[in-house]
């Protein structure tokens, strides 16, 4: 545990050193990283630890209880303490409750028809220590997965050119999803599985064999909430993980209402330019009708014409031919 809190005053002084959001986010990782290695270390320690006496004074047998494994130790059995002091060979029961024991064996041994009649306390006691390790271990690993999932939200909102609001408030509630489902198990693990072993201690022989009224939460148990304080004292940084060009929600609204524009701007263009073309083509094709037909007055042009700003002068009209004939000379008229 020393090594533990040293290990984060010098994370702190790191940060210190470091300004703006990039001391926040060695602070964040350093703090995640110090909670996982805190937790799988605790996880493979023993969490709940329970002695009995006998005659109110004697340690008959010391019994250790992890996540998934069950201990006895054989230097904590009275009767084998015994037998190792009168004799130097010791019974092979002794010798084989020197490694732990899974947690499923223990339970199955206790539930044996004929011990589970006479003492049915152990057998209920295992069997939910058991059950409940295994939820506690299964939502330590989702947490992992969650937080390493927010890592990677984290990493994406820093290193993009827009840094989006959405990436850091998807990042805190994996993170915050993570850390309290595990943090429930732990809890429904303290009330329901130590509850269960406290109840093997109450169950035993007045004054033969009897539980010590110790508590029976190990260090390894409280490390593992050690972790935990870690992971909400991280969650709590995402607050102050705002990048100085964070795009807003009013920066939002803008950008997309200026590429609307743009967009429309583009359109607009292009149907001015189809328009431009056609007046131009049907400028030429009046040309051409005029000079083809001189004795037809052109049309007059229209007004999409006009409206491009193309100039159009009125046509010449040519003299009719007389159906009369050639015109006779004015009498009294010189004829030359």
């Amino acid at each position: 545990m020393i090594f533990m809190m040293l290990l984060l005053l010098l994370l702190l002084g790191v940060v210190v050193m470091i300004e703006g959001w990039h001391g926040v986010i060695v602070m964040y990782c350093g703090l995640c990283v110090l909670s996982f290695a805190v937790i799988s270390v605790s996880c493979f320690s023993k969490w709940y630890q329970q002695v009995f006496k006998t005659l109110g004074i004697k340690t008959a047998l010391k019994l250790e209880v992890s996540l998934l494994t069950a201990h006895v130790p054989a230097e904590s059995i009275m009767f084998c303490k015994t037998i190792r002091k009168i004799k130097k060979k010791v019974p092979r029961s002794c010798d084989t409750l020197k490694e732990p024991q899974p947690l499923q064996d223990v339970a199955a041994d206790w539930c044996a028809p004929g011990i589970q009649q006479a003492w049915p306390v152990p057998c209920q006691a295992f069997n939910m220590a058991y059950l409940l390790g295994m939820v506690v271990i299964m939502c330590y690993l989702l947490d992992v997965m969650l937080i390493l999932a927010s890592f990677f939200l984290l990493y994406y909102y820093v290193s993009s050119e827009s840094h989006k609001p959405i990436y850091r408030y998807w990042a805190a509630v994996l993170h915050a999803i993570g850390t309290g489902l595990f943090a429930t198990a732990c809890v429904i693990y303290t009330v329901f599985g130590m509850g269960r072993l406290n109840s093997i201690g109450g169950s035993g022989i007045r004054g033969l064999f009897e539980a010590a009224t110790s508590i029976g939460m190990t260090p390894g148990y409280f490390a593992v909430w050690f972790g935990i304080f870690c992971q909400l004292a991280a969650l709590g940084l995402h607050t102050a993980m705002q990048v100085r060009g964070e795009e807003s929600e009013d920066q939002k609204f803008y950008k997309e209402l200026l590429k609307e524009q743009q967009q429309y701007g583009a359109v607009e263009e292009q149907m001015q330019g189809q328009s431009v073309s056609s007046a131009h083509r049907f400028s030429g094709n009046v040309m051409s009708f005029a000079q083809t037909d001189p004795g037809h007055p052109a049309p007059p042009a229209p007004s999409s014409v006009l409206a491009v700003g193309q100039a159009t002068a009125p046509m010449p009209s040519l003299p009719s031919p007389s159906k009369e004939g050639p015109e006779q000379p004015v009498p009294g008229t010189p004829a030359w």
